[in-house]
């Protein structure tokens, strides 16, 4: 049996460097515009970038003939260059390599209209907009070793689901790759396991989840917690007390998708991280 302060240490560690991830200098927070590309766009300007946008089974950047451009990958391109998706190297995440303008850093994104039409987006960080966490009035519940539970993991083969998010007309691909089952107040609870695609090539199993507590003691729009693979197709816990705010607390530009509808908890889960102090409000740009 797994100490109480063992577990409490290693949750204090792990929130101090969620925390630390989040409120970086290109962190989400930093993010300062979201433009969308559909099929058919051609030498499209987007506000505040250089040269020209496309889209043509990816985002193509044409630099201009003269004056700034962007930085790829430690190069200025003289010709027209994809923009792989993915968050960039600076960040962490998927084949993308570092694009910068200036100070500011490029991404594009893949995600689909309702009717399963692909557009892209591309987003734009700075680093001197970033949020501290002191300013947003991140909070959360003191660890509590009762919010660690027990379950049975279930796997199926994976499904890719377009789920809504919170900006209007957007999508967003969530596989699920299972069922996770607890018990909680005397009653069986079961919520769908997502699977996170990991640099190493490995999955990370995720549960969106929504509970009594969102709008007035947590993000309204649900939080997500990992939960681990203790063995091939095997997850012992899920811990609550690492439950987090998706970034769309804390910025405008992001596409978080919607919990699952089997997903909705009818109790309070008085773990993990609160409300942010200081929201905002939903806006598209």
């Amino acid at each position: 049996m797994t100490t109480i302060e063992h577990l409490e240490g290693h949750w204090r560690e792990w929130r101090y460097a969620h925390v630390a991830t989040m409120f970086r200098p290109y962190g989400w927070t930093a993010l300062i515009a979201q433009h969308w590309l559909s099929a058919g766009d051609t030498d499209v300007t987007l506000d505040g970038l250089p040269g020209t946008w496309s889209m043509d089974d990816g985002v193509i950047f044409t630099p201009p003939t003269s004056g700034p451009s962007l930085s790829v990958n430690g190069e200025y391109p003289t010709e027209p260059v994809k923009i792989l998706t993915g968050r960039n190297q600076t960040y962490g995440h998927g084949k993308s390599v570092p694009v910068y303008y200036g100070r500011l850093e490029i991404e594009t994104l893949p995600r689909t209209t309702h009717g399963g039409e692909r557009i892209y987006g591309v987003r734009v960080r700075d680093p001197q907009a970033a949020t501290l966490a002191h300013e947003a009035g991140v909070s959360e519940f003191d660890y509590d070793p009762a919010w660690r539970l027990p379950g049975v993991f279930t796997p199926f083969d994976r499904i890719d689901i377009e789920a809504e998010t919170v900006e209007e007309g957007v999508r967003e691909t969530t596989p699920h790759i299972g069922t996770f089952a607890f018990e909680y107040g005397g009653q069986t609870h079961e919520v769908v396991v997502l699977g996170k695609d990991t640099d190493a090539g490995t999955v990370q199993p995720v549960v969106h989840f929504r509970d009594a507590t969102n709008g007035t003691q947590t993000y309204g729009a649900g939080r997500v917690v990992e939960i681990d693979f203790t063995g091939e197709n095997r997850i012992d816990w899920i811990d609550f007390n690492y439950a987090v705010a998706l970034p769309c607390a804390f910025t405008n530009f992001v596409t978080c998708p919607l919990p699952p509808p089997q997903n909705v908890l009818p109790f309070e889960v008085l773990a993990g991280e609160k409300r942010p102090e200081h929201g905002i409000a939903r806006s598209i740009d």
